[in-house]
């Protein structure tokens, strides 16, 4: 196929490709596509594969001519994108400006975004926080503490609320003497000084309910001010006072569970003493210490790579994270709002970039990841439920992907670890844990 190719250079990554197709490739691919209508077709009063080609054209021309167009299409594109070095980070957009024929060449255009060429910072160059933890004797009673926590057994009290206790609230905020979007709620439960976490607004909000509750008993009615930050998502209640007033339904306090054998074994460890059971929590907090730490230093790793490698991304590559993490977003049940999109629109240009740096660093450096390695990472990471694994990775191609790619993520941050540099940090445990 002698096609002749034009290749322009649009916006960033932008290109466009316009081909010419002779003539008489398009006449040769049509009359191959006849015969082969010819050799299928079948009409009253003639033999399977001998209706006249008139028959066959009369019925079957704008299929004859249709698929040749996309035979061309495919085959000529393919052989210009390999010919320039073309790689597409994106679905083509096609456009005809000359139908073929028997007498015309067929000209089109096709619109799409290429990968981006960029050299790699030096990997040595990178530099990374490395948690260096001791876990002592205080952080495995916190730890403890808070398991007992979870099992505590809650008891109405008539007594005055103090820091722990349950308390459980019906309240309303009026703003401007007047109810707000979310601002009623009937039995609104929460413990008294709990940390909270979310925005300023929030643990501001929390803390006025902490403090209003404070040495009050249930039955008792309290109200407070409270001063929405200009900058609240909601702009019909942003900046403005609100009074909040609420009635104390009922205090609990709770009991911790004693530590002994009944206890122990809700955790499946039978005759399980005081010792066992340190040994037992010491070496699950080691477990997740350790998570912890490669996680930060995998999140390190990731925002060293995407703040001194500089090159521009697909749009399309941006675009499909943005979709993916909107559909993660709105399957939560929550609601997306303006300052939410800006947040969501900066994670996909992350990490459409990391993924386009992975790839670089994959290709460069020669990591691959074969089917074997996935088993071997599964018999390292959940060797209590292999067999599940490999019977699902063996019935769904798309599972054993998705896995692929996991281990070859892992494997690519082993890598830089092994490059970089490492600085050591100290911290306490309950420092890196919360």
């Amino acid at each position: 196929m002698d096609i002749a190719i034009k290749i322009n250079k649009l916006d960033g990554l932008e290109r466009s490709v316009t081909i010419t197709v002779p003539r008489q490739d398009y006449r040769s691919t049509f009359n191959k596509n006849l015969l082969k209508f010819q050799s299928k077709a079948k009409h009253h009063g003639f033999r399977s594969g001998k209706v006249p080609e008139k028959i066959i054209l009369s019925k079957y021309k704008n299929q004859i001519h249709d698929e040749a167009v996309n035979n061309l299409v495919e085959t000529s594109l393919q052989k210009a994108l390999s010919e320039n070095n073309l790689q597409t980070a994106s679905p083509p957009q096609l456009s005809i400006e000359k139908q073929p024929s028997f007498d015309n060449d067929f000209v089109f255009t096709a619109k799409f975004e290429i990968f981006p060429t960029f050299n790699l910072i030096d990997l040595s160059n990178i530099t990374i926080e490395e948690f260096d933890v001791e876990i002592n004797e205080k952080d495995i009673d916190n730890v403890i503490e808070n398991i007992q926590k979870q099992h505590i057994k809650w008891e109405k009290t008539t007594k005055k609320a103090n820091s722990g206790d349950k308390i459980i609230i019906d309240y309303v905020g009026l703003v401007d003497k007047k109810e707000f979007n979310g601002s009623k709620q009937n039995d609104f439960t929460f413990i008294l000084d709990e940390k909270m976490k979310g925005d300023q607004a929030t643990t501001e909000l929390y803390n006025k309910f902490f403090k209003a509750v404070n040495n009050e008993c249930a039955g008792n009615k309290k109200s407070f001010i409270f001063n929405f930050p200009k900058e609240f998502p909601d702009k019909d209640i942003a900046g403005k006072e609100a009074e909040y007033q609420i009635s104390i339904k009922t205090v609990y306090r709770g009991v911790l569970p004693n530590l002994d054998k009944k206890f122990y074994q809700k955790f499946g460890l039978k005759d399980c003493d005081d010792a066992k059971f340190r040994e037992n929590i010491l070496e699950h907090m080691k477990h997740e210490l350790k998570e912890k730490i490669d996680s930060h230093k995998t999140a390190t790793i990731n925002h060293e790579l995407v703040e001194k490698n500089n090159f521009d991304i697909p749009k399309h590559m941006i675009e499909s994270n943005k979709q993916s993490l909107t559909a993660q977003y709105k399957g939560m049940m929550k609601e997306i709002d303006d300052v939410t999109k800006i947040e969501l629109e900066k994670i996909a240009i992350k990490r459409a970039k990391l993924n386009l740096i992975y790839m670089k660093i994959s290709e460069q450096h020669k990591i691959k990841i074969t089917n074997e390695d996935v088993y071997s990472f599964i018999s390292k990471k959940y060797p209590d439920q292999y067999d599940i694994f490999s019977e699902k990775i063996k019935k769904d191609e798309k599972y054993l992907n998705q896995l692929k790619n996991q281990v070859l993520e892992d494997g690519i941050i082993k890598f830089i670890q092994d490059k970089c540099k490492v600085t050591k940090v100290k911290k306490d445990f309950s420092e890196v844990m919360n």
